[in-house]
């Protein structure tokens, strides 16, 4: 079964990346809409494609991404966003570099990837985890 995170997970997330680990002062809630229908997508995606785990984590983090809910941090918010539901539903790790996930990042947004163009970078970088 998989574990979505919850808008209250998303602003804590959110919160201690901006706040306590980047020390910005500018940050939180733009619109709660689009953050809760960037949350929604990857538990849609599941039932109405039967997406498996990967492909509803690219949904997740391309809805963080493209929605702009934040005032600040979309990226990084989105990238963590990632990270956290790979974890929780024991899918992998990602395995690129810090460089080359801050390069996708700008790249995704800046090019509009779609979902599937972020679920193949995905899957060429997710390393398993060992158990």
């Amino acid at each position: 079964m998989m574990r979505y995170l919850t808008y209250e997970e998303l602003l804590a997330l959110h919160l201690v990346l901006m706040r306590d680990k980047m020390q910005e002062t500018y940050y939180g809630v733009l619109n709660e809409g689009l953050l809760q229908s960037a949350l929604a997508r990857p538990r849609q995606a599941a039932h109405d494609e039967a997406a498996d785990g990967l492909k509803q984590a690219a949904y997740l983090f391309h809805g963080l991404l493209m929605n702009h809910g934040f005032a600040q941090g979309n990226k990084r918010t989105a990238y963590l966003a990632l990270e956290w539901f790979l974890e929780n539903n024991s899918l992998g790790t990602v395995a690129a570099s810090d460089e080359d996930m801050i390069a996708m990042c700008f790249t995704a947004e800046n090019e509009k990837w779609t979902v599937e163009q972020i679920e193949q970078w995905l899957r060429g970088q997710i390393r398993q985890i060992k158990r």
